[in-house]
């Protein structure tokens, strides 16, 4: 063993380090290879290999946090219980807002007698979702001012007040119902969506407070739970109101954003039904108009075909009797030709006989004086008057029968 003291961390030993270098490198062959001096650029960690992490331990650590989040162990179960006693009206008048809006939308009387039975009439449900409107603004107004008072009772159990406490606790006491009133007194849509920020605003100002220990310890995590559940009613709330009047099942993002922002739809009481009477009655009368147009223009367009047929048939008609009428002329002409050369024939036989007897008389009398012969002459054209009556009479009577035997 070294009688010498031990030396110091400090200090170095001279005398040592003149020894270690003049000591000489003594060669090891054995030890000494082409890979011992080489350093691989790749090559496993000298270092003692470790577990690696198991993700589903990471999960399962997750999944109890949220359940024992939710399962409030640590909440006293007085205030557990009445917590969320709280939130079931928003819950019953959530489901009930989603009921009469699929009710609205739906057709009255269904063809499915077993939803009759459950389904209002439109007027009825129109009714019932304008009685909700103040039942669920009112509460939650309510709701609001008691969580802004709760600040009010632990700042008055203090025994010495600390001022930035007691300014927080005063201001959310005063600021909670100052919000929530004029709720009251806004359209739906716009006072549903005020009460959900004032929730959302009280929690994160509450689990400030619990932070600081202005609040029990228990306290962020009973709030976080209560206004899931009122925020999830009143999204719910919303979504079942925008979707009134729809016909399409699905709401969009941007339907529901311009719902929200615009001007309220007026539902209930607040309806003008006898305007919407009259201008349902004209939209009736005006489908009858032009259902009764179109049948008109259908019976005209009818009318007009089975005119173009008729026509059609008269003209194929007269080209057929035309073609008869054109056989039949040759006949008749034939005919009337015959009748015609008849006639002249008569007529002339009727002129020569009245002629030759005129020469025989004036012959006769041709020795006597001028009064005879004067006489003579108007005898002679006495006989001819006579003659051509005569010979006319009988070309009638010979038209006549020729008449006769056409006909038959």
């Amino acid at each position: 063993m070294s009688t010498k003291p031990p030396l110091q961390p400090t200090k170095i030993d001279k005398e040592a380090e003149k020894k270690a270098a003049q000591r000489l490198l003594e060669p090891r062959p054995d030890e000494v290879s082409t890979e011992s001096t080489v350093r691989h650029v790749i090559e496993e960690s000298q270092a003692p290999a470790e577990n690696e992490p198991d993700v589903m331990v990471g999960l399962k650590s997750d999944l109890n946090t949220v359940k024992e989040t939710f399962a409030l162990t640590s909440v006293p179960r007085q205030a557990y219980v009445l917590g969320l006693s709280g939130t079931l009206p928003y819950l019953a008048t959530s489901l009930s807002t989603v009921f009469l809006s699929w009710n609205l939308n739906t057709e009255w009387p269904s063809p499915s007698i077993f939803l009759n039975h459950f389904l209002f009439d439109h007027e009825s449900a129109a009714h019932w979702l304008h009685i909700l409107e103040p039942i669920q603004v009112g509460y939650g107004a309510v709701i609001i001012s008691f969580l802004g008072a709760i600040h009010w009772g632990l700042e008055l159990a203090e025994k010495t007040p600390a001022r930035d406490r007691t300014r927080l606790r005063y201001g959310l006491g005063v600021l909670a119902p100052a919000v929530a009133w004029p709720t009251i007194f806004m359209p739906i849509e716009w006072a549903l969506t005020t009460q959900f920020a004032a929730f959302c605003s009280l929690y994160f100002a509450d689990s400030r407070a619990t932070v600081k220990g202005w609040a029990p310890a228990w306290y962020a995590t009973y709030r976080f739970v209560l206004t899931a559940v009122v925020g999830a009613a009143i999204l719910v709330s919303l979504v079942g109101r925008a979707k009134v009047g729809e016909g399409h099942t699905r709401l969009t993002t941007e339907e529901l954003r311009e719902r929200i922002r615009g001007p309220p739809k007026a539902t209930g009481k607040g309806r003008n039904w006898a305007k919407e009477e009259e201008e349902e009655r004209k939209r009736i009368k005006e489908e009858k108009r032009q259902e009764e147009e179109r049948k008109k223009e259908e019976e005209k367009k009818k009318k007009e075909e089975e005119e173009k047929k008729q026509k059609e048939e008269a003209k194929k008609g007269k080209k057929g009797q035309t073609k008869k009428q054109e056989e039949k002329k040759p006949a008749e002409e034939k005919k009337d030709d015959k009748k015609d050369d008849k006639k002249d024939d008569k007529k002339d036989d009727a002129k020569e006989g009245d002629e030759s007897a005129s020469e025989k008389k004036g012959q006769e009398k041709q020795g006597g004086d001028s009064d005879s012969a004067a006489k003579g002459k108007q005898e002679g054209d006495r006989d001819r008057k006579e003659g051509g009556k005569r010979s006319e009479s009988n070309e009638g009577s010979g038209d006549k029968e020729n008449e006769k035997g056409d006909d038959n």
